[in-house]
């Protein structure tokens, strides 16, 4: 019998062995491995929201104004440690990182391993300052902003996503310019319901004691172009002042410098101060004025037609004008976007479709220059 058996191992012991190393595998990686991708997943420690663009070799979460030709990606980064280790490990999708300011050693970066550890489930929010109601003629501070929050739902739970700062606190505006913020909460589940790691990057609660949100929470602003009309599309989505913002009392904690609201005045004086008019006032039309080069003057809407009319009672051509020259009747203040519905405008002149970007009681956005503006119209260039 025992002479049977050893016969039988010689002439078999490798289909012996490799049954055990299959049966053992299956053991393992059916029983064994689920369990270990959880109980030896990295540990979360802190989370950060990072943008990355075609003209970057890493990812950053600075502030930056990005033109939508740079492909911007909004990825997720997290800090763990990893099991039975005391170091961090950054673990994000990009190789290169540069977290509040620093480079981030390039051996502490990874990306997470699905098949190594559970994967990890990554929840988008948006978040905008908004105003709440206040006595007519109060004047305005930051105790008049709220800072709400969206999750993203039909963002797949995954760790990166195209750049998205499309407004959903009002009704304007639906193009996807402006600046928002954004968190994340970053999961590991453990069956349906058992979340056994968690972590939320900074988000709307992180607000100091005048209630100005913390520049730690992550922002970022999207623009079509980085020149006067650009900077003027990377204030869309701040809280809307109506009756306006003393500047002057925020040197230090200017609310549109910190991109949290935003006056008329604001909208039209800040963006020339980014594109490069230093001398501009936040808030000055005045001090705007200085740099306007008057092209045309006199104009005034031909309601009949639906056109404007030049001092001399020619029609203002649109291939004279350029997107982000200055719309002024001495009053009210616009800047020229676009022809308007009709395809080409009407007849390449201007006409009471075409579109300007106008402020009067409501946020930024592209109305119609008919609805506005009528007589006594000075149109020209900042220089």
């Amino acid at each position: 019998m025992v002479k049977r058996i050893i016969d039988f191992l010689k002439e078999y012991w490798l289909m012996l062995v490799l049954i055990f190393l299959i049966a053992g595998g299956g053991i393992y990686y059916i029983f064994i491995h689920p369990i270990l991708r959880i109980k030896h997943a990295p540990k979360f420690v802190k989370a950060y929201v990072v943008v990355k663009t075609k003209s970057l070799d890493y990812a950053t979460n600075d502030f930056m104004i990005i033109k939508e030709d740079e492909n911007p990606e909004l990825q997720a980064c997290i800090v763990a440690k990893k099991w039975g280790e005391d170091k961090l490990t950054y673990f994000c999708p990009s190789k290169k990182l540069k977290i509040d300011g620093k480079f981030i050693p390039e051996d502490r970066i990874e990306q997470w391993d699905n098949f190594k550890w559970k994967e990890v489930r990554v929840f988008w929010f948006k978040i905008q300052p908004v105003t709440l109601a206040r006595y007519e003629n109060e004047p305005f501070d930051y105790s008049h902003i709220k800072y709400v929050y969206q999750l993203q739902t039909t963002w797949p739970l995954q760790w990166t996503h195209k750049l998205d700062v499309r407004d959903f606190a009002s009704i304007y505006p639906k193009q996807n310019y402006g600046t928002m913020r954004f968190k994340i909460r970053a999961e590991i589940k453990e069956g349906i319901a058992n979340v056994i790691e968690k972590v939320y990057s900074k988000g709307e609660e992180d607000v100091d004691e005048s209630n100005i949100i913390s520049d730690e929470v992550f922002k970022v602003s999207l623009v079509p172009s980085k020149d006067y009309f650009g900077y003027l599309t990377s204030l869309f989505n701040l809280a809307y002042v109506t009756g306006g913002i003393d500047y002057k009392k925020f040197t230090d904690k200017n609310p549109v410098v910190l991109r949290i609201a935003v006056d008329s005045p604001g909208y039209f004086t800040y963006a020339a101060r980014l594109a490069g008019f230093k001398d501009v006032e936040i808030g000055s039309i005045p001090s705007l004025l200085k740099h306007f080069k008057v092209l045309y003057k006199g104009v005034h809407l031909d309601k009949k037609k639906g056109i404007y009319l030049d001092e001399k009672g020619n029609p203002v051509k649109t291939k004279n004008l350029k997107r982000g020259y200055i719309i002024w009747d001495g009053e009210l203040i616009g800047v020229y976007a676009s022809e308007g519905s009709l395809q080409g405008g009407k007849y390449g002149v201007l006409s009471d479709e075409d579109r300007v970007l106008y402020s009067n009681g409501l946020p930024l956005y592209y109305e119609k220059m008919g609805d506005h503006f009528y007589n006594n119209i000075q149109i020209g260039y900042l220089e």
